[in-house]
Formats: structure tokens, C-alpha cells, sequence
């Protein structure tokens, strides 16, 4: 009965809507056969080349997902996730880059971004980024993380002070979280419920005053929670 209801589930379970905005078709061709081939719950919305057609496509159809190339001409990758979060905050963005530009990318998650990749990443990592940008995680790659770590470093962090004292348990989760882990993956570590992580995560973004992913990393990194450059790992 329990396999039947999942099955049931699935079938009727809406389709992941994905938006790629990239200046050379044939790319965009590939990197949506990669995701249905690791998912079959996806269709494409839409295909962009320029920044004006994908902030006017994703205003029009909405899409859970957009891939964002962070060089598609017309306007800086900031700017058109700023226009797009305006337009529709449910859609999801991940952007993927040649270099990782330390400004662009802290610009970049100030607009609203939820997450950064290299295009030399490994198959696997994009399909890991795609999945947890997509159910509402952040990703950050290991050049995008220190990039950011390097910019935030250069910030004043008057936003981020007189702030309520964290707990222990919150500050494990905040390092964990800088270091680009998703709910699953946190709660995996500390032995804890996805819900619990989730409960903290909400505290926390409560008590930083944070909006998004790269506030936390901020408070972390400004806060000396966690140095430019540690791996993941190492937490």
C-alpha cells in the first residue's frame, strides 16, 4: 500500500518548470538533457539568449527554475536576478559562470540569487546544485564561497551588528550552512530532524536580520565563525 501511494504521488506530482537562459542554444540543449536524465519531473519552460528576453520570459511564464548564465549580454547577472525576483520571487535561480568575481557574486545574492556554480564543475555537482536550488536550498560552489567570503570581508557589516547572541547549536548549523550544506545534509552531521535544521535556519535568519544565503555567510565570516577558504569538510 505504501509503495502504491508513493507511485500515486509521483503521478500526480507537478512537473519541475526550467527556464535556461544562455547565449549558445547548444549549451542550453545539453545542460537540460543532463536534468532529465537525472530526473524525469522536469520540463522546459523557455530557452533565452539575451538579458532583456529572460527577465521578460520569466515574467511571463514564471518558472520554477531558472539557469542563469552569469555573461548572457545586456545587463550585469545582478541586475537581471534583481528584475526577476522582482517580477516573480517563487522562481529559483541558479547562476553558473567561467570565473567567479568576487563583487559580482556577493551582488549577485544581495539581488536574490540561490546559487552559484562553475561551468568546469563535474556533472554530478551541477545535478546536486539544480536539485537543491530547486527544493528550495542554496548551493555555493568551493570559488563562489571564497569569492564572497573575500568581498564580505571588504564590507562594513553595520547591518549585521547588536544582534542576539547565538546559541551553540545555532552556531553549528550557521557553519554549516557558510560551508554550502543543504537542510539534509546539516541534519545528516548533528543527528538531528530536517525540521529541527529548518527551525534554526528560521532563528537564525530572525535573529541575524538576514534575507537569503549570503547574508549568513556574511554574519559568519564578518563574525569570525569561519575563515576565507575552509573547506566543508573541516567543519
Amino acid at each position: 500500500m505504501k509503495t502504491m501511494t508513493t507511485l500515486s504521488e509521483a503521478s500526480t506530482r507537478q512537473p519541475l518548470r526550467i527556464l535556461i537562459a544562455d547565449t549558445h542554444l547548444l549549451t542550453a540543449d545539453s545542460l537540460f538533457s543532463v536534468i532529465l536524465q537525472s530526473r524525469g519531473d522536469c520540463e522546459l519552460a523557455g530557452y533565452a539568449k539575451a538579458a532583456v528576453e529572460t527577465v521578460s520570459l520569466c515574467t511571463r511564464l514564471k518558472p520554477d527554475l531558472l539557469l542563469l548564465d552569469a555573461g548572457l549580454s545586456g545587463q550585469s547577472a545582478a541586475r537581471i536576478v534583481r528584475e526577476i525576483k522582482k517580477a516573480t520571487r517563487a522562481t529559483r535561480i541558479l547562476l553558473y559562470c567561467t570565473t567567479t568575481n568576487e563583487n559580482e557574486v556577493l551582488d549577485a545574492f544581495r539581488g536574490g540569487a540561490d546559487g552559484f556554480l562553475e561551468k568546469s564543475c563535474s556533472r554530478a555537482e551541477f545535478v546536486a546544485a539544480v536539485d537543491r536550488v530547486a527544493a528550495g536550498e542554496s548551493h555555493l560552489c568551493a570559488r563562489s564561497l571564497n569569492a564572497l567570503a573575500k568581498a564580505l570581508r571588504r564590507t562594513s557589516g553595520d547591518e549585521l551588528r547588536d544582534r542576539k547572541k547565538l546559541t551553540a547549536r545555532e552556531k553549528e548549523i550557521l557553519l554549516l550552512v557558510a560551508a554550502g550544506n543543504s537542510s539534509k545534509e546539516i541534519a545528516k552531521k548533528l543527528f538531528l530532524g530536517v525540521s529541527t535544521v529548518e527551525t534554526h535556519r528560521a532563528n537564525l535568519m530572525t535573529k541575524i536580520g538576514a534575507r537569503n544565503v549570503a547574508q549568513l555567510v556574511q554574519y559568519a565570516f564578518e563574525n569570525g565563525l569561519v575563515a576565507a577558504g575552509r573547506n566543508a569538510k573541516e567543519l
